[in-house]
């Protein structure tokens, strides 16, 4: 990403700041993590990252915008927020509990997400599948192949509802458990 990429999400959150109830992947599966660090990556409004540190959780929120993370700031002390292009941003291994990646692709993250991951850590991933090859759009079973490492306890791709239906067909989503080792 770059000063471009930054300006672009700043403006859609200056625009519109996004919803604040939590991701249903995430209200249904975070008690599967083992309580301790959590990442929210992309975390955009903080949604998930407040949700997360509300159970419990020392939530590091990764975010591009400047206008969506300083939105974040302060809003609770369990909430650690990172503005940073996730292009140089690097998971320290072993480090959390539970990895969130919702509507963000990034692959080049993989593999840092399953090392970042403690055994017994729990990943929650949801992202597009496009109509057309992009890098950020999921292929077909995409996810389930990149994380096969892990035991994964969910799955599901679906169509989405109208409102996305220009740009996406499909969203697949993952939950999925870190061995013991």
């Amino acid at each position: 990403m770059s000063e471009q990429d930054r300006k672009r999400w700043d403006e859609r959150y200056l625009n519109d700041p996004g919803g604040a109830e939590p991701t249903p992947i995430l209200e249904r599966y975070w008690p599967l993590a083992p309580m301790g660090r959590a990442v929210d990556i992309a975390c955009g409004n903080g949604r998930n990252s407040f949700f997360l540190a509300e159970k419990g959780f020392m939530v590091d929120a990764v975010d591009i915008s400047t206008v969506a993370t300083e939105r974040l700031v302060g809003r609770h002390p369990n909430i650690r927020v990172h503005c940073q292009d996730l292009d140089s941003w690097t998971i320290p291994a072993e480090h959390y509990s539970l990895v969130l990646n919702v509507r963000f692709l990034d692959r080049r993250l993989f593999p840092m997400i399953l090392n970042g991951l403690k055994p017994g850590g729990v990943l929650i991933f949801e992202a597009f599948i496009g109509r057309e090859k992009a890098d950020y759009c999921l292929e077909p079973n995409e996810l389930r192949r990149a994380f096969s490492d892990l035991r994964i306890v969910y799955y599901e791709e679906k169509r989405l509802a109208r409102r996305h239906a220009d740009r996406f067909e499909q969203t697949a989503s993952l939950v999925a458990i870190k061995g013991d080792g």
